[in-house]
């Protein structure tokens, strides 16, 4: 297939007020799902959730995805003792294969009976809720694996899985009987695949594509986009097509995100003249910031006294290929080439206070458009502009 239309991202178009509204205050719009959670998930980035911070992130109302960064014991016992939650469990395809066909019903008693669960599940069990997590979301074998999961536990397991990057892939997923489908490759801010490969769609064209499809065959797989959203703007521009945004690089500049902290002085003071020190020596030997502190820490970012930095890391880089690695097979190795950055972020708020603003800005957005919930803010008006004339 060779297109040669002009695709566009985030920056390439603005939303369009409705000519008349009949909405009289924001407080009118409903900007959650049908579980309560804003339309967001916390990617399955180990600098970004955690088993210990995925409940803040539910706190605020968004939904959370634990990361391959543990083993597949932990994370099978999270399944089970979160069975209640809106949070998903990644797992690699391998494993998927393994745990949920292979050998599935090791892996159901192990559940249920090991974690003692049997006497506190709803009869019959919520639906466990897994994503397959992997870079390239076109493979055959990805969905013939969907398939047979579904196959054998039928309604028991809700799948999400991914990343396409060619909107008739979407088709492909709805008949397999995928749930949640993860489309952009290359864009998450700490992602070099698009950079090295060449391989990348421009997310905005992807999503109208994507959407349009679906709703011709009137699909039921959500349509989650998976990175590239740099603030508020794009989230609401995203959702005129998108049911869900997947967001790392922004919640990994929350004080609770899981990378690590640490803190230092921008400067040295000598003889009375502060000289700045360079950026790299303040991230390798600044103070680590043990989680106990972080409230009280976070008051001096507010304060404008200190300034707080969280480490990120692309789960194809080698760091996160190092983690996974250590955490199933207690060894590190044949580790592939690096797609994804390793950096530091400024710390810039925290989960509930960067919730509480997206609510805000989602309902004031929906107010705009006239719609009074998230089904009704589809199809938004938009327009093109030639370029990106915001205040940043």
């Amino acid at each position: 297939m060779i297109d040669e239309e002009m695709k566009i991202g985030y920056d390439d178009i603005t939303i369009v007020p409705e000519r008349i509204t009949t909405i009289e205050s924001r407080k009118e719009c409903n900007p959650y799902d049908e579980e309560g959670y804003l339309p967001i998930f916390a990617s399955c980035m180990s600098s970004v959730v955690s088993i210990d911070n995925a409940k803040k992130f539910n706190d605020a109302k968004i939904k959370a995805i634990i990361p391959r960064s543990y083993s597949v014991a932990d994370r099978l016992r999270y399944l089970a003792m979160n069975n209640n939650t809106p949070n998903f469990v990644a797992f690699s395809l391998e494993e998927a294969r393994t745990y949920f066909i292979d050998t599935w019903e090791a892996t159901y008693k192990v559940i249920k009976e090991d974690y003692k669960l049997s006497e506190a599940w709803p009869n019959p069990p919520r639906p466990f809720r897994i994503c397959i997590d992997l870079a390239n979301g076109h493979m055959k074998k990805l969905l013939e694996t969907v398939k047979k999961i579904k196959e054998i536990w039928k309604n028991g397991i809700v799948i999400m899985t991914g990343n396409i990057a060619e909107p008739r892939t979407y088709i492909d997923y709805e008949n397999a009987g995928v749930d949640f489908c993860r489309i952009t490759v290359g864009s998450g801010s700490v992602c070099s695949t698009a950079s090295n490969t060449g391989v990348f769609y421009p997310p905005f064209s992807l999503l109208k594509e994507v959407y349009t499809i679906k709703k011709s065959m009137d699909g039921k797989c959500k349509i989650v986009i998976d990175g590239g959203i740099r603030g508020f703007r794009d989230i609401q521009k995203a959702l005129i097509y998108a049911d869900y945004v997947m967001i790392g690089g922004l919640f990994n500049k929350a004080m609770e995100s899981a990378g690590k902290t640490t803190y230092g002085s921008f400067y040295w003071n000598i003889r009375g003249k502060k000289i700045y020190r360079p950026l790299k020596t303040l991230l390798y030997y600044g103070k680590e910031i043990p989680k106990r502190k972080y409230e009280k820490m976070f008051k001096l970012v507010k304060a404008n006294k200190l300034t707080v930095w969280k480490e990120i890391y692309g789960m194809s880089s080698k760091i996160a290929q190092a983690l996974i690695s250590s955490a199933n097979t207690g060894t590190v190795k044949n580790l592939k080439t690096s797609e994804g950055l390793h950096k530091y972020q400024k710390v810039e708020y925290n989960i509930q206070g960067w919730a509480e603003n997206e609510t805000d800005f989602l309902r004031s957005a929906m107010s705009y458009t006239n719609s009074r919930n998230l089904d009704e803010y589809k199809e938004s008006k938009w327009v093109r502009i030639s370029k990106r004339m915001y205040n940043d």
